[in-house]
């Protein structure tokens, strides 16, 4: 009898024991599936721009999704008086929760491997965005990293070609030198202009706001010789670089343009711009000066005057030679005396344009 009590004991913890584990093994959780959320792995954006990133179609219709956030592989560095890294691209990289779409704002970072002249801390070569989704409903949770690198942007010069690389302009001595720099976005509190090689360039080059001015003594002091200057001007926030260009800057010495002769050693000008030829032989004038010879370009006429009236040359009548701006009267016999004043325009290789006369007093010969 005590051996079947025995035996009954073992069957009965027995059973209980396998009880306890069926239910240990009903309360253990399914690990969630790990996924690939196929974000792209690097963006870049240009400061001030805007950016959208729409989350897979596989993801977002999980009804219960959780999508968060997380900077925290960038060093967190002090980036002004009162903010870290973090903190600003947190404000920077923000998700839309109706769209499921994460919105970047580069207008409230900095451009990347930017040094402040404030703190003289440097920011990283680019922004490490965690990217982090899950779903209860449908077990699922997924990690991606983004590299987000901000380049500055670009500054224009009011009416010069912002396309180029270095904007380029001349400056005739004597004249003002003074360009106003612009950029697409709204200059805040915490930004100011500022000459990133000021110390190369010295004193010639200053800025007040966004306006760069060059001293009236800028360039050759005999004013006889090119000068050029590359000027780096920046806008900074809180120290850092957020927007760049160069500036060329060529002085020049003043373009003599006129018809007649000029003798550089004397300062000497003798003008032949008013001349008296014979009513409807061919004339074919002597080619204007344009002093520097070295910008000379090309030629065009402009328009045409008769005793002070618009004259319309129907019959291509007067004619010029595009490379020395020597010009040519055909032969016509429609013309009537008086004197046709000729507007001729010279493009320099500086881009400068200039307009000089040429009179032509046109009379019948005497018999």
């Amino acid at each position: 009898m005590r051996k079947q009590k025995n035996y009954a004991g073992l069957l009965i913890t027995g059973l209980l024991f396998l009880s306890l584990t069926a239910c240990s093994s009903d309360n253990e959780e399914t690990p969630q599936k790990e996924i690939a959320i196929e974000l792209p792995s690097s963006l870049s954006m240009v400061y001030g721009e805007q950016q959208e990133i729409a989350l897979p179609s596989d993801v977002l219709n999980a009804s219960d999704l959780q999508v968060t956030l997380d900077f925290s592989l960038n060093e967190n560095v002090k980036v002004n008086a009162s903010e870290f890294l973090n903190v600003k691209l947190a404000k920077a990289v923000t998700i839309n929760k109706e769209s499921g779409k994460i919105i970047l704002n580069s207008g409230l970072l900095y451009a990347n491997s930017s040094v402040s002249g404030i703190s003289n801390i440097k920011l990283p070569d680019t922004y490490k965005i965690s990217v982090n989704v899950s779903s209860d409903g449908q077990n699922f949770q997924g990690k991606q990293t983004i590299d987000l690198k901000v380049t500055p942007a670009k500054i224009s010069v009011k009416g010069l070609d912002s396309k180029t690389d270095i904007q380029a302009a001349y400056v005739i001595y004597g004249d003002a030198a003074i360009f106003e720099l612009e950029t697409l976005y709204n200059v805040s509190a915490d930004m100011n202009w500022a000459i990133e090689n000021q110390s190369s360039i010295g004193a010639d080059v200053s800025l007040s706001s966004n306006f760069l001015k060059f001293a009236a003594n800028a360039g050759d002091p005999n004013k006889k010789l090119e000068k050029a200057y590359e000027v780096n001007p920046v806008l900074l926030k809180d120290g850092f670089r957020v927007a760049s260009t160069t500036l060329r800057v060529i002085f020049i010495p003043k373009i003599k343009f006129f018809f007649g002769t000029y003798y550089p050693e004397y300062d000497l000008t003798i003008l032949l711009n008013n001349l008296h030829i014979a009513l409807s032989n061919g004339y074919v004038s002597a080619a204007p000066n344009l002093s520097p010879e070295t910008y000379k370009s090309t030629f065009a006429i402009t328009g045409i005057k008769k005793d002070g009236q618009t004259f319309t040359d129907s019959n291509d009548t007067f004619s010029i030679n595009e490379k020395t701006g020597s010009i040519t009267v055909k032969k016509e016999t429609t013309l009537t005396a008086g004197a046709y004043e000729i507007t001729v325009k010279a493009l320099t290789t500086t881009g400068l344009e200039f307009l000089t006369t040429l009179t032509l007093n046109m009379s019948k010969l005497e018999e």
